[in-house]
């Protein structure tokens, strides 16, 4: 966690000053609800030949939502994309593609558990 802050107006809360993590990339401005604020970091998008083009099968991204009554911890949000068409040599690549992006969410992953430490 970095030294800088954020305000964001709410209209429950007012303006609310949080930390802003060092990896957020969430332009922070203005939320209905204080429950609704949310740290975003860069999105990690795989995508793949598919159907004629370069598609987006899956985007991760670490968020932190602090006021959060479910679960204020910092986590990794997974966006699937539609039902894609493959032919055998799409679906080939489609393979390959994935066991690339599994390092990175093991990356991920790695940087997950040590935020996740800081917030306790």
């Amino acid at each position: 966690m970095s030294a800088r802050t954020v305000t964001v107006h709410t209209v429950d809360h007012g303006d609310v000053t949080i930390p802003e993590p060092s990896w957020c990339v969430e332009e922070h401005t203005f939320e209905a609800y204080r429950v609704d604020i949310q740290h975003t970091g860069p999105d990690l998008v795989l995508t793949v030949p598919a159907e004629g083009d370069v598609v987006p099968v899956f985007t991760a991204a670490i968020v932190k939502r602090p006021f959060s009554p479910q679960d204020p911890r910092t986590l990794v949000q997974l966006e699937v994309d539609e039902w894609r068409s493959f032919d055998a040599a799409g679906l080939d690549a489609l393979a390959a593609s994935l066991v690339e992006h599994a390092a990175t969410l093991r990356k991920l992953a790695r940087e997950l558990s040590v935020l996740q430490e800081a917030d306790q």
